[in-house]
Order: structure tokens, then C-alpha cells, then sequence
């Protein structure tokens, strides 16, 4: 059949096929472009509010288990909870942060130092001491308790930020989605009249391509 199609109407055909892979290619651009900022959105509230969140929970324990030295009568070093919050920091850091969230981390940060310097005084004191004093549990254990009911309410400051940032991002995320659906379907209306548009041409040229060789003489 194709080999009894004359030259012009296997372009005809041809141009139409073009047409229609033409349309499927761009429906298929759009879902392709609907599906990356949905996944985008999916990774961003994951990586920086939820693994986020995991990161200030156990940095919360931790500074909750200092309480709990604090309040032993054999208190000992915390060099250990220390270093894991080192780590934790550092990850927590590695997290896309905004301009509040940053402003709450560094405050965080600072009151962690302080007490970190205390509690290194702390520990020189008793090594200067053969045993520790009741006037020094007074002195240096009721302080560290109370900045570190401080560094607690950094941390719930951070987690009460992560809520809301993710309630934004949710939010800008489905006003972005509502746009592209709306921009997808004038594009696909816009694909099928520029389609319609081409079938039209196609079949007028085919039409006219067989009024001119009805006309010429046999």
C-alpha cells in the first residue's frame, strides 16, 4: 500500500506521523516536569527537615543524659556526649538552613561552647582537688544544669523552625504544582490545536494533491 503512495503523499503521511510523536513527546515533557518538581519538593522536606528533625531529637538525649550526670553524686566527664554532639552539630550544619533556623543553630552553638569551657574549668578544679566538695557541687553543678535547660530550648526552637519550614515548603511546593498544572493543560490544548492544525494542512494538501491530478488529462 505505502509503495503505491505517490511522493507527495507518503510526505503527507510521514508529516503526520511527525505530528502525532510530536504531541506524545510533549505530553510526555510536561508529566516529566510535573514528576521532577514533586520528587524535588520529596527530597528537600527529607533531607533537610526530617533528617533534620532526627538530628535535633538526639542531640536533645544527649544533652538530657548531661542532666542526668549532673545530678549524680559521682559526677564524671561528659567528653563522650560531647563528641557525639560535635558530630550531630556538624551533620545538623550540613542541612539547608534558613536565616532563622541559622540565627537559632549559631545561638545553639555559642551557649554549647560556654558550657563546654565550664565544664572544662570544672574538670581542672577536681583534678586539683583530691574529691569534690559539697560548696563545689553548688557552685559548678547547678549552673551547668540550668545552661543546659537553655541549650534545650535552642534545640526545641530548631524543631518547632523545622514544622514550619516544612508546612512552607509543602505550601510553595503545591502553588508551584497547581501553576504547572494549569500552564501543562493551555500547553497541551495549545499541542493538540497546533496538531489539529497539521492533520488540517495534511489532508488539504492531500485533497488538492488529488483535484490537480484529476484535472490533468488522461
Amino acid at each position: 500500500m505505502f509503495k503505491a503512495l505517490t511522493t507527495s503523499g507518503r510526505i503527507n503521511i510521514t508529516l503526520g506521523l511527525l505530528a502525532v510523536f510530536l504531541l506524545i513527546l510533549g505530553t510526555n515533557r510536561l508529566d516529566k516536569r510535573h514528576f521532577e518538581t514533586a520528587q524535588s519538593v520529596v527530597t528537600s522536606i527529607y533531607n533537610d527537615r526530617v533528617v533534620a528533625q532526627d538530628y535535633i531529637y538526639k542531640m536533645n538525649n544527649l544533652i538530657h543524659e548531661k542532666q542526668h550526670h549532673y545530678m549524680q553524686p559521682s559526677y564524671t566527664t561528659n567528653l563522650n556526649i560531647n563528641k557525639e554532639l560535635d558530630i550531630l552539630i556538624n551533620l545538623f550544619a550540613g542541612t539547608e538552613l534558613t536565616a532563622n533556623e541559622d540565627k537559632t543553630f549559631q545561638t545553639f552553638i555559642t551557649n554549647y561552647e560556654l558550657l563546654k569551657k565550664k565544664e572544662e574549668t570544672y574538670f581542672k578544679k577536681i583534678n586539683e582537688q583530691s574529691k569534690l566538695s559539697s560548696t563545689g557541687n553548688s557552685i559548678y553543678l547547678i549552673p551547668f544544669y540550668e545552661e543546659s535547660e537553655v541549650l534545650k530550648s535552642d534545640l526545641n526552637n530548631l524543631a518547632f523552625i523545622q514544622v514550619t519550614e516544612s508546612k512552607n515548603i509543602i505550601g510553595i511546593a503545591q502553588k508551584s504544582l497547581n501553576n504547572n498544572q494549569l500552564i501543562s493543560s493551555m500547553e497541551i490544548y495549545s499541542l493538540l490545536v497546533i496538531g489539529i492544525i497539521i492533520l488540517v494542512i495534511i489532508f488539504y494538501r492531500i485533497e488538492k494533491s488529488k483535484v490537480v491530478k484529476d484535472d490533468l488529462p488522461s
